[in-house]
């Protein structure tokens, strides 16, 4: 089914932002006991063997994995069928190419395509295959080996995820990273100055998010505001994150460690200076962890962000990704219009007409060329 537009939440340490709150996730205290997952498809997993628990990777590295149960955290290592499976299926995953746009005949034509909705509907009726890597944020089922380690069984369909195109991938083979599972808000982290904001990286990061059918917040850091002013936007960020699983996100170098360390002081990250040869940040976190916060939810702090493409969207989707070109889809001449150089373009007279701003249709263009994806 067509699910609701959403514009992103943009926090700008005004104290003026909407709160846009979309559903609930369960409790993640309860995931560990004994329950029925229900899975998209409508297809339900019983989880009740007493000597399996039940919980959520908090974060991971060289093959050791800390697992949230209501038993405590819990580290662990993957169980020797599931590290074969992994790596049997990243050696035979094939590498996804995405799609070079095609010259049309110069001719009208009917539309045939399925709609947005209906792909939608297909891709949720259709069976979820569980990852081929884990990653922080997933569901496991674990079987305890002493008090504090345990191996991990098995691991249930994720619900969402945000991924990327990997920095280490080349043109013969596109790698998936996967920087939350889980989780049903973004919360994008930008600097005023130090660095410079790259609003052409936003642009990419907000259609991610809309291809994975998750909440945007936008926070402008590093604003010269009172100490009061401060306080009071930090209070309504930690408003806007209560009873969610949120990942930060955003460039190196934009606060994101210092923000979270204001939101949750007990977590004391650590902390770093922006460079002054590159003007870039440099890392202080290096990998996603998941961090419970004081008020409900879960928070994942993750490494900063230096190039960031898309992983995997088609491209029939990547103009309902930019959410002001929506009224004029399916209005254009051609009914496979790409929107980058035809006749007859609804969306192309939009920026001519200053009605969609020519800077974000500009990421458009270049994200549909694959000069940024």
């Amino acid at each position: 089914m067509a699910r609701e537009e959403k514009e992103p939440n943009f926090i700008l340490n005004d104290g003026l932002a909407p709160s846009l709150r979309h559903g609930r996730h369960q409790h993640k205290s309860e995931l560990s006991k004994p329950c029925f997952f229900i899975l998209c498809g409508g297809n339900t997993a019983l989880i009740n063997d007493p000597a399996i628990l039940t919980g959520m990777v908090l974060s991971g590295a060289h093959g050791i994995y800390d697992v949230h149960t209501n038993e405590g955290v819990v580290r662990c290592t993957l169980r020797g069928k599931l590290k074969k499976a992994f790596a049997q299926a990243y050696s035979a995953k094939p590498v996804t190419k995405f799609r070079q746009p095609q010259h049309r005949v110069n001719k009208v034509v009917s539309s045939t395509q399925d709609s947005r909705s209906q792909r939608i509907e297909k891709r949720d009726s259709s069976e979820i295959a569980l990852p081929t890597r884990l990653s922080v944020g997933d569901y496991v089922k674990i079987r305890k080996l002493d008090a504090s380690t345990g191996l991990i069984e098995e691991i249930l369909p994720r619900q969402s995820e945000l991924a990327r195109r990997d920095a280490d991938s080349s043109g013969h083979k596109l790698v998936q990273q996967t920087l939350l599972a889980n989780l049903d808000q973004v919360v994008i982290v930008l600097a005023t100055t130090q660095p410079e904001p790259h609003f052409g990286f936003l642009d990419r990061y907000l259609a991610i998010c809309e291809s994975a059918q998750l909440t945007p917040l936008i926070c402008i850091n590093k604003v010269d505001l009172p100490h009061h002013s401060r306080i009071e936007d930090i209070d309504q960020l930690h408003t806007l994150l209560k009873e969610h699983t949120s990942l930060f996100t955003g460039p190196s170098g934009v606060g994101k460690s210092s923000l979270v360390n204001a939101l949750e002081p007990g977590m004391t990250l650590r902390t770093d200076v922006v460079s002054s040869a590159t003007g870039k940040g440099r890392h202080t976190t290096t990998g996603s962890q998941l961090y419970p916060l004081s008020g409900g939810g879960w928070l994942a702090d993750s490494a900063g962000i230096r190039a960031l493409a898309a992983w995997d969207i088609p491209l029939e989707d990547l103009t309902w990704c930019f959410v002001e070109f929506r009224p004029y889809l399916g209005e254009c001449i051609y009914s496979d219009c790409s929107h980058v150089d035809e006749e007859g373009c609804m969306i192309i007279q939009a920026v001519g007409d200053q009605v969609i701003d020519e800077h974000r249709y500009r990421s458009y263009v270049r994200m549909y060329t694959e000069e940024e994806r």
